[in-house]
C-alpha cells in the first residue's frame, strides 16, 4: 500500500459519486415519504455495548457474547519523519477489525429495532435469525489520525480534511456537560463538500449494506463548520505527498453539501428497500431533518450528563407540536432516555420516559438491563384510538392494545378514563403492578396513579 498523493484529482459535481444524487436539494414539508411501516407502529428501539469499554473492562453485555474490536496491523508505505528530512518508510498502521461471537437477543426479545451493532455480516445475520433489525453507527465529521476510521486512513487521504479560514487543520472540540469545549487530541475535522472523501464514505455504507444491515445510525447530524481547504495556496505538506482539495459545490455552503450528502445516503440506503432506515442524530430543527426516516433526541429526560429527572412534561408537548409536520408526514422523533440502574426510583424513571415519548408520538430508547422494567421491551401498543387527552394535569392516550396514563402533578390521582368505541378489550392488566387485571366497565376504567409517575394498562 503506497501513497500516492491527490493530485490532479480533477473531480467535480454529482455525476462523479455513484449514489449521490443531482435533484433539488430542498424538499417540501408535506411531499416527504413516510418511514417504513414496522418504524411507524415501534414502541421502542433499543442498544448494547458490543466491545469491552474503558469504564467496565471486566464486562462483557450478554447480547453480544464474544463480540469485540481488534485493531489489527497492516503494513504500509507512507511519509515519516527521518532526523532533519522526511521520506517513505514501510511501517505498521492499524485497521479497526469486529471480533464475531455469538448475539443471543433473548434479553431484549420483543424491541423493534437494535442501534449502534456490530458492522459485521455475522452479527446482522445472527440478529436476523433471532427476529430483530440491527443498524451500525456512522459518522461523517470527522476521522481518527491514528487508525483507518470507517476503512479511510488519514495520511492517505489528506485532501479530505477540512479547514478553517486561516488555513489550518480543526481538530473536533469535545463538548463537556458543564458546557466547556477541548480540542480532541486525534481527531480532525473532514469536508463533507470534497468528493473524495464522498465517494469513500459511500462505498463504506455500500459495503455494510450489501452485508445486510437495516438502515445506518448517523452521529452528528448538526450544522457543518465551514471549509476553506479549497481556497487554501498551501497545497503541499512535508507529512503528505501533494494534494488537492477539491469542492463538489465550490459556490455553496458546507450545510448545502452535508444536506446534499445527506439526501445520497438516503437514497442509497433505499435503494436496498423501502423497509430499510436511515436514523439521524439529531437533525431535529435543522433541514437535515427531512432525510431522516427518525431523528434522535438525546438526553431525553434521563442523561449520562446530570442525575435524576431533567425537563418537562410541558417541553415535551411543545417539541412534539414544533415536529407536528414531520410527524403527520410518517416520519417519527425516537427519544432516547439514559436511564441509571443503581437509582432506586429507575424503574418509575423508566416507565414515565416510555409514556411521555408514546403519548407525543415518539419512539423511546433505552436500554433496561438492571433497571427492573425489562418488560417493557415487549409492550406493543399498536394502533393509536385517539388523540392525546389531558385533564387536571393527568395525560392518558389509548391505543389498540393498551392505555397510557400520565401523571404530572404533585398528589396521587385517581381517574375515570373512558375509551374509544373502537377499544375491544374487555379486561387490562397493570404492567407496573404485576399485570393485575382490571375490568373494563361501560368502556371506562378507573386508574390511579401516584403523583409525578406513568403507568401503562395493557390488553
Amino acid at each position: 500500500m503506497k501513497l500516492t498523493g491527490m493530485a490532479g484529482i480533477g473531480l467535480a459535481g454529482a455525476r462523479i459519486l455513484p449514489g449521490y444524487t443531482s435533484g433539488p436539494a430542498n424538499v417540501q414539508e408535506d411531499k416527504i415519504d413516510p418511514a417504513p411501516e414496522w418504524a411507524q407502529n415501534a414502541d421502542m428501539f433499543t442498544h448494547a455495548s458490543w466491545y469491552v469499554t474503558s469504564d467496565k473492562p471486566d464486562t462483557q453485555n450478554p447480547v453480544w457474547k464474544g463480540y469485540d474490536i481488534e485493531l489489527k496491523d497492516v503494513s504500509v508505505e507512507r511519509i515519516v519523519r527521518l532526523s532533519a528530512g522526511n521520506g517513505f518508510k514501510k511501517k505498521t498502521e492499524q485497521v479497526l477489525e469486529v471480533k464475531d461471537g455469538r448475539f443471543d437477543g433473548t434479553g431484549i426479545k420483543g424491541v423493534s429495532l437494535i442501534s449502534h451493532v456490530p458492522v459485521s455480516k455475522a452479527a446482522f445475520q445472527q440478529a436476523h435469525e433471532q427476529g430483530f433489525r440491527v443498524i451500525p453507527y456512522v459518522h461523517f465529521t470527522d476521522i481518527h489520525s491514528f487508525y483507518a476510521d470507517q476503512e479511510v486512513f488519514l495520511f492517505q487521504h489528506p485532501e479530505v480534511l477540512l479547514k478553517d479560514s486561516e488555513g489550518k487543520f480543526v481538530h473536533l472540540p469535545m463538548g463537556g456537560s458543564d458546557g466547556t469545549n477541548t480540542d480532541r487530541v486525534y481527531r480532525l475535522m473532514v469536508c463533507i463538500n470534497n468528493p473524495s472523501y464522498c465517494k469513500l464514505s459511500l462505498d463504506y455504507i455500500k459495503k455494510i449494506m450489501d452485508w445486510g444491515a437495516d438502515g445506518l445510525f448517523i452521529d452528528n447530524t448538526n450544522k457543518r463548520r465551514e471549509c476553506f481547504a479549497n481556497k487554501s495556496t498551501k497545497t503541499v505538506n512535508p507529512e503528505f505527498g501533494p494534494y488537492v482539495h477539491e469542492h463538489i459545490y465550490p459556490e455553496n455552503t458546507h450545510n448545502y453539501a452535508f444536506t446534499r450528502f445527506l439526501e445520497s445516503v438516503r437514497a442509497l440506503v433505499k435503494g436496498y428497500g423501502n423497509d430499510k432506515i436511515v436514523v439521524l442524530n439529531s437533525g431535529i430543527g435543522e433541514e437535515f431533518q427531512k432525510h431522516g426516516d427518525i431523528c434522535m433526541w438525546e438526553s431525553f429526560i434521563y442523561s449520562w450528563a446530570w442525575e435524576g429527572r431533567r425537563d418537562n412534561w410541558t417541553n415535551i408537548k411543545a417539541r412534539a407540536n414544533a415536529n407536528d409536520w414531520y410527524l403527520k408526514a410518517g416520519r417519527r422523533i425516537t427519544a432516547l432516555s439514559t436511564l441509571n440502574p443503581s437509582r432506586k426510583e429507575v424503574r418509575e424513571d423508566s416507565y414515565w420516559a416510555f409514556c411521555a415519548a408514546r403519548l407525543v408520538d415518539f419512539i423511546w430508547w433505552a436500554s433496561l438491563q438492571g433497571t427492573g422494567a425489562e418488560e417493557l421491551y415487549q409492550v406493543h401498543l399498536g394502533k393509536t384510538l385517539q388523540s392525546l387527552q389531558e385533564t387536571d394535569q393527568v395525560a392518558y392516550r389509548t391505543f389498540e392494545n393498551g392505555v397510557l396514563v400520565l401523571n404530572d402533578s404533585s398528589q396521587t390521582m385517581t381517574k375515570t378514563i373512558s375509551l374509544p368505541k373502537e377499544f375491544r378489550h374487555r379486561q387490562l392488566f397493570d404492567l407496573y403492578d404485576d399485570k393485575k387485571p382490571m375490568k373494563v366497565a361501560k368502556g371506562q376504567i378507573k386508574v390511579m396513579i401516584p403523583m409525578q409517575s406513568a403507568r401503562i394498562f395493557i390488553s
